[in-house]
This record gives C-alpha cells, sequence and structure tokens, in this order.
C-alpha cells in the first residue's frame, strides 16, 4: 500500500504543472485585398463590412503559397522567439479550415518542412475558434506530463 501511495504522489509531482505560452510568431501574406477592393468585386461596402465584422482588409497567399508555408515562417518565428530548438517540440497543432490538402494533416506538412519528421502533429479545424481550441488542447497535454513542448 505504501509504495502505490507513493507511485500517486511521484505521479502528481511530475504532473503538477501549468501550460503557459513562451514564444509566438506570425506571417501574413505581401498581397492585401481591402474592403474598397471588394467594392468594385460584389455590391457591399466598406462602412458595411468594417461595421458587420470589423474587418478592414485580408491577406492573400501567393497562388504557389501553401497553409503550410505560412505556418512555417510563423512556427520559426515562435521557436526563435521561445529561445529553443525545434527538436525539443514533441507535438504540432494547427488550426486552419483551408488546410494544403484533405490529407496529410497540414501540420505534418509543417513539421516536415521544418525537418521535423516524425515528430507527432495533428490538424483541428473549428473555423474562428480553432485557435482557441488548439490552445485548450496544447494546454491540457502539457499540464497532463504528456507533452512538453507544443508548437
Amino acid at each position: 500500500m505504501k509504495k502505490s501511495s507513493r507511485q500517486l504522489v511521484e505521479w502528481r509531482k511530475t504532473v503538477d504543472k501549468k501550460a503557459g505560452i513562451i514564444g509566438t510568431g506570425h506571417y501574413v501574406p505581401e498581397k492585401v485585398l481591402t474592403n474598397f477592393d471588394l467594392e468594385k468585386m460584389v455590391d457591399t461596402s466598406d462602412e458595411w463590412i468594417r461595421t458587420r465584422s470589423g474587418i478592414e482588409e485580408r491577406r492573400i497567399a501567393a497562388p504557389d503559397e501553401f497553409t503550410s508555408d505560412l505556418g512555417v515562417k510563423a512556427a520559426e518565428q515562435a521557436v526563435e522567439n521561445a529561445g529553443i530548438k525545434k527538436e525539443d517540440i514533441d507535438l504540432i497543432i494547427t488550426s486552419t479550415i483551408s488546410p494544403d490538402y484533405a490529407w496529410p494533416a497540414t501540420a505534418c506538412r509543417i513539421g516536415a518542412k521544418m525537418g521535423m519528421k516524425g515528430t507527432p502533429a495533428y490538424d483541428m479545424s473549428a473555423a474562428c475558434s480553432g485557435f482557441v481550441y488548439a490552445l485548450a488542447n496544447a494546454k491540457a497535454f502539457v499540464e497532463s506530463g504528456i507533452y512538453k513542448k507544443i508548437l
């Protein structure tokens, strides 16, 4: 009985962690599409779009630029800003509604493009709230002790 109790305490010590964000990165494509540009294409106005969504402009990826390419640029910044090596990352989660392909997961493609083949990776698709769900998943994994550093 003592051994079981001690193991439980030791296990609790290893998983008694609080997750936190140690580095962030971002990337947006160069091409800008404004509400005024949209006014020329469809029956709408800058005012109508801004009052309903708050959106003033959106960025458009180049024809040869994939979601994973955008993700790699942001991920490299995040790794650098965190002061870690990409080899320290033990899981990749990507949240997108515009994956490169149906499969493999865009997260797998990001890992492969960064030279992280073999690192577990998966995509989440939950539209605008996807980032929140991905962050909650990462938090749960870190605080449970399953993973230490998640991209």
